[in-house]
């Protein structure tokens, strides 16, 4: 899923419901510009009178006034491995503009001279008694010449995953977490899946992959370096992070063939696109989601439809998710997108799909489009809810 939020035609503009999303499953991230925090205080057991914490301290500071690649340049991020001369900061999505507090600067258990920085991100209601945590972050500071503060930072998914098992096929590579063991056969499956979508939508194969398998999403969200992120569903799930050519893949059930995430890895880059129906749709239509088949999908659709009887596709597109029975909405939203994309491809191919995938992202744009784009006879808003339904019920029984 693309960032900001977009699950099928509309950008989710419930706050809580949004943010559990951001760092949930089956999310392709760090597109959005960050949004610095607006302000960065200090945790009581800080203590500044130490000149290495106090300079720990400055440098958090000047990087957190403008967390992005410029920091290289700024003398505030590590050059001196490979991997942070490359990618840098994974945790990019920690910066949504929520207030910054310095939790903890502590000497890390290696004995090289570095610091474990963890940072807070939340914000709190008028009264501060409420407050609402979106990550708890973990940066290192390492000593390093060459920086205006003695130490400059670092990611901690090399430190992290240094004693990780690794296995390489054509432009994939899998790491694995303690626990997690290669499977052939999934290899096999994720990098036939990877050239079958470039060469359906003639775009170029990524140049590489770095796959992270998991025991749970949790698990990747740690490695890359947030010991705490609000989650959603049920702890397994994925994350495609494009500008960075990785993918966390925290699910067993599916291990190496994550394909839904392998869709948003080759396409995001390469295909160009304004709205969340085309690229949520497109990743469910192909490759499932969360280790549900397109067909299950489907099956969950035609239930939440006969549910809600009375349940137009405008109506359900337009509203904000539901506080209760949020799992269920956001499986019929993305089920909805890949029948969506399903009609388009079946009538126009490729090329329709590319036409399709231009509309702006907005609800009514969409919804006016959308019969037409489906070869509808009618503008009619009730030929479009039955084809909703009655294409839904068609897929859920298969080819």
């Amino acid at each position: 899923m693309q960032n900001v939020i977009r699950l099928g035609a509309r950008a989710v503009r419930t706050v809580s419901f949004g943010v559990a999303l951001l760092f949930g499953s089956s999310l392709v991230s760090t597109s959005h510009a960050q949004q610095p925090p607006p302000s960065v205080s200090l945790s009581w057991g800080i203590d500044t009178t130490v000149t290495d914490i106090r300079n720990i301290v400055s440098l958090v500071r000047a990087y957190l006034a403008k967390p992005d690649s410029s920091a290289r340049s700024r003398g505030l991020w590590s050059t001196s491995t490979d991997f942070d001369r490359r990618v840098g900061d994974l945790t990019v999505n920690a910066y949504q503009g929520f207030p910054a507090t310095i939790v903890g600067i502590t000497p890390d258990a290696s004995g090289d001279g570095a610091y474990v920085v963890k940072i807070l991100h939340a914000s709190a209601d008028s009264t501060r008694r409420r407050i609402t945590p979106l990550a708890l972050q973990r940066l290192y500071a390492v000593r390093e010449a060459g920086g205006p503060f003695s130490f400059k930072l670092a990611s901690a998914l090399p430190r992290l995953t240094s004693h990780w098992e690794r296995r390489s096929q054509g432009r994939l590579r899998f790491i694995y977490a303690p626990g997690q063991h290669p499977n052939p056969e999934r290899i096999d499956r994720a990098a036939a899946f990877v050239d079958s979508v470039t060469k359906l939508f003639r775009v170029p194969a990524p140049t590489h992959l770095d796959v992270y398998i998991t025991a749970s999403i949790d698990e990747a969200e740690r490695a890359i370096g947030f010991d705490f992120s609000v989650q959603a569903g049920d702890g397994r799930g994925g994350k495609t992070l494009t500008q960075f050519n990785t993918i966390l893949a925290g699910d067993p059930r599916t291990g190496e063939a994550y394909l839904h995430e392998f869709v948003h890895a080759v396409l995001v880059p390469t295909f160009p696109f304004n709205n969340g129906i085309f690229n949520e749709g497109v990743a469910t239509w192909l490759g499932g989601s969360q280790a549900r088949t397109p067909q299950q999908m489907y099956a969950l659709l035609r239930q939440y439809q006969i549910a809600r009887p009375t349940l137009t596709i405008s109506k359900f597109l337009r509203e904000d998710p539901p506080d209760a029975g949020a799992q269920a909405w956001s499986d019929a939203d993305r089920a909805t997108s890949a029948l969506v994309v399903d009609t388009i491809y079946r009538r126009r191919g490729i090329d329709g799909l590319r036409a399709f995938a231009l509309l702006k992202h907005d609800t009514d744009t969409l919804l006016a489009a959308l019969p037409t784009q489906l070869g509808l006879a009618s503008a009619d808003p009730a030929a479009l809810d039955r084809w909703w339904r009655i294409e839904a019920e068609r897929a859920s029984r298969g080819p």
